[in-house]
């Protein structure tokens, strides 16, 4: 695996990203509220690469290639206590706990992370709407979940169910 594999601290850049999708926006506005010791990193492709071709030894050039089918989790903040793997949602997904769960299984074997020994590996999942089931059920897998509604959020919902439903009725 490449030690020394690329990577941008610094949160969430600017752009369309932050723009175009809720759950980036969401992400950037938490993650600037946050304490972090040193600036989180965005997107950061975790573990070993997954995909191997059918040879023995792969060149740096051919592993660099293939990590970009490495999983990621929106962003890995680290505190003075935590490496925390942090998973954005606008609408509460079930599918987010066994997806965060996967990533904090890569993050052990992720060179760049092995920089901050004896941090507790924390899952997140930050959610803008609540959902009692699901945070009862990270909480009992050990995920913490996190509500955060910045003012704009009830307008990105309302806009968004609007939309759909007049899709649906044009197309009846």
């Amino acid at each position: 695996m490449a030690e020394n594999a690329l990577y941008r601290p610094g949160g969430i850049p600017e752009g369309k990203r932050a723009t175009k999708f809720a759950s980036t926006r969401l992400l950037k506005e938490w993650s600037a509220l946050q304490p972090w010791a040193t600036p989180p990193i965005y997107e950061l492709r975790l573990g070993p690469t997954p995909l191997s071709p059918s040879v023995d030894v792969l060149t740096p050039q051919v592993e660099a290639m293939l990590r970009v089918f490495n999983r990621y989790a929106d962003l890995i903040g680290i505190t003075d206590q935590e490496i925390q793997v942090v998973e954005a949602k606008i609408f509460p997904d079930p599918g987010a706990i066994s997806q965060v769960e996967h990533y904090v299984t890569l993050v052990h074997s992720t060179p760049l992370l092995r920089q901050w020994p004896g941090r507790i590996v924390q899952p997140v999942i930050l959610s803008a709407l609540g959902d009692p089931i699901m945070a009862q059920a990270a909480a009992a897998r050990g995920i913490r979940w996190i509500v955060y509604t910045p003012d704009w959020v009830s307008a990105y919902v309302q806009t968004r169910y609007t939309a759909k439903k007049l899709r649906e009725a044009l197309s009846e």
